[in-house]
């Protein structure tokens, strides 16, 4: 994979540039980074706090994958982060269904995936990520610090963040490969390991309805495999369910 990196200021959301990009016909690999984000945003449309010394990209990418591996890639792009951080820094990482990065049980990344289609086909999808980098999680606003972590914490000193975006680029491009290779299943495996699986949860789905219970694993299309405490097992997929952060 070739990348095409964009480097700009401040923006609303790399996301949303990425996309006007994409619609005006930018090759695959397009990279947007943004020294900061005004209005940065995680699923479900939850704001994600995006400051000077962040690290925050989207990519475009154009995948010919069927449903089921396209809904990998937000796995893939997590994967792909904590697969850098260890490269580039040493640190073990942890996953948290479908697209965090955790150290220590505290987040450090998010990845969001966008995609748009032409009838049933993908004509781009965008992979958004934001890592906290060179800053403290305590400058941040309101209970975030209690939650999250930056690199900065974690190892005492700056990161380059150029040398990062190089190394998570690198491992995205292998990762995305698997995908169009047929290799997902090798991806879904990795992260799986990542996940400490098996361990108790509980998810929010959209409506407003919790299920607790415990996750053993990832079904072939990322869902997460949860079973029930009638000993039932039901997938639960990203696109309609969410794990509450206090049980994990």
């Amino acid at each position: 994979m070739h990348w095409h990196v964009i480097k700009l200021g401040e923006v609303s959301s790399t996301m949303d540039v990425a996309r006007e990009l994409a619609e005006k016909g930018c090759p695959e690999g397009t990279v947007v980074v943004a020294e900061r984000q005004t209005r940065g945003r995680g699923r479900f449309g939850r704001t994600w706090v995006s400051p000077a010394g962040g690290l925050w990209f989207s990519v475009v990418l154009m995948p010919l994958l069927p449903r089921e591996d396209l809904s990998k890639l937000p796995l893939a792009g997590a994967l792909a982060v904590a697969r850098a951080l260890k490269k580039a820094f040493g640190l073990k990482t942890e996953l948290r269904w479908p697209n965090d990065v955790l150290i220590r049980g505290r987040k450090v990344c998010g990845v969001l995936v966008e995609n748009s289609f032409l009838g049933s086909e993908v004509a781009f999808s965008i992979i958004g990520v934001g890592v906290n980098a060179n800053f403290r999680a305590a400058d941040l606003p309101g209970d975030l610090p209690e939650r999250a972590t930056t690199l900065m914490d974690e190892l005492g000193k700056r990161v380059d963040l150029d040398r990062l975006l190089e190394t998570i680029l690198a491992e995205l491009g292998a990762c995305y490969e698997a995908l169009l290779s047929g290799r997902g299943s090798e991806l879904l495996r990795q992260a799986e390991t990542l996940m400490g699986f098996p361990r108790p949860v509980r998810l929010a789905l959209k409506g407003g309805e919790e299920v607790s219970g415990l996750a053993i694993g990832l079904a072939g299309d990322g869902s997460l495999l949860m079973e029930l405490p009638d000993g039932s097992v039901r997938a639960f997929h990203q696109a309609s369910a969410t794990l509450l952060a206090d049980e994990l």
